[in-house]
């Protein structure tokens, strides 16, 4: 099982190739297992989860079987690090087994409190709204942001509201002067976002921008999809093989506000869209 290297953040970045670190896996009702961290030695430098031996069957019974010893579709399982080389696995979706659907996650409240906003009908209705989509290994983006903007419309919500005559700029979604911006687009583009928040609350008096987007896990396995229907049309050429990376993510946005709160000066929400088992 590998990390990608999205998700290689603080002492995880610096494990250099070959090298071999002592982890603690925990994972069912109170288990663990000892294990090590390697990093591949090859191109993209993930790193391995490696618990072949006998003293760790314990773990590989237990994720037999939820997922089978084949694949497994729609299989997700969580990964979580709970301290400095300690990890826990946490299955998500198994197939019929264990069904999962999109789940609003780790929101930040920036120029508002979490109680006003959580009790509001919006929040709540975007809530509703990511829990009504399943999670399907097959779906990218595009599906994504279909299911979330005809779920949003049969509340009641606007889709692709202009905000200025004058500009051409639209939000994603607005009702009752709550404007959200469903971000699965390039990270190099989606401080746009925050000025449509700013626009909207200098001329359309809005009250609250909302700006969602996937976990570094989710965004890894839209991406890891894209590569894999990519290399199928180029007919499976692994010298061709296209790199997919720069996906916006929650972490991305949360790691550079504290540059960018002092320009904004509305209520600003900042939450994750994950996979969470049903």
């Amino acid at each position: 099982m590998a990390i990608p290297v999205i998700a290689q953040i603080a002492w995880l970045g610096d494990i250099q190739k070959g090298q071999a670190i002592p982890v603690t896996i925990k994972f069912g009702a109170g288990h663990f297992v000892s294990a090590t961290l390697r990093r591949i030695n090859n191109a993209r430098g993930h790193l391995q989860f490696r618990y072949e031996s006998k003293k760790q069957a314990a773990l590989r019974d237990y994720l037999a079987g939820i997922f089978g010893s084949g694949e497994r579709v729609n299989g997700v399982l969580r990964v979580s690090e709970l301290e400095p080389h300690v990890f826990v696995f946490e299955p998500v979706a198994a197939g019929r087994q264990l069904i999962a659907a999109l789940s609003l996650c780790n929101a930040h409240f920036h120029n508002c409190t979490h109680v006003d906003v959580r009790n509001s009908l919006e929040f709540m209705e975007l809530e509703r709204c990511l829990m009504a989509i399943p999670y399907n290994e097959e779906f990218n983006q595009s599906h994504y942001n279909k299911g979330i903007a005809s779920t949003l419309s049969g509340m009641g919500w606007k889709c692709e509201t202009r905000i200025l005559s004058e500009i051409g700029l639209r939000c994603d979604f607005e009702k009752n002067g709550v404007w959200v911006e469903v971000e699965f687009g390039n990270a190099r583009v989606y401080y746009q976002n925050y000025i449509k928040f700013l626009l909207a609350l200098r001329y359309r008096t809005a009250k609250l921008g909302i700006l969602l987007c996937p976990t570094n896990a989710f965004a890894q396995l839209l991406c890891d999809l894209g590569q894999r229907r990519a290399s199928i049309r180029r007919g499976g050429d692994i010298k061709r093989r296209p790199s997919y990376s720069g996906m916006m993510s929650y972490e991305k946005a949360m790691r550079e506000l504290p540059f960018l709160d002092f320009m904004l000066t509305g209520s600003i929400v900042i939450a994750g869209i994950e996979i969470q088992g049903a």
